[in-house]
């Protein structure tokens, strides 16, 4: 679970590294007001990398607290 979890994670840094460059050369082409509205892709593949980021580091104290408890079972 934890190689899924890291690859969905940087799925979505490439994907909002490759949107940023996208819209970059669309503003740059078509200017601000028909290119603004591209902004909104890499702005959401960064919100999904980060929350994607934060639940990674979640479900890994999640799981240590729950190995840890087990442990203390066990003795």
């Amino acid at each position: 679970m934890e190689k899924i979890a890291r690859f969905m994670e940087f799925f979505w840094l490439g994907l909002a590294l490759l949107t940023a460059g996208w819209s970059v050369q669309v503003l740059y082409t078509h200017g601000w007001e028909a290119g603004r509205v591209w902004l909104l892709f890499p702005a959401v593949c960064a919100a999904m990398w980060g929350y994607r980021r934060f639940m990674r580091g979640k479900v890994r104290q999640w799981a240590e607290r729950e190995r840890n408890e087990r442990a203390d079972h066990g003795r």
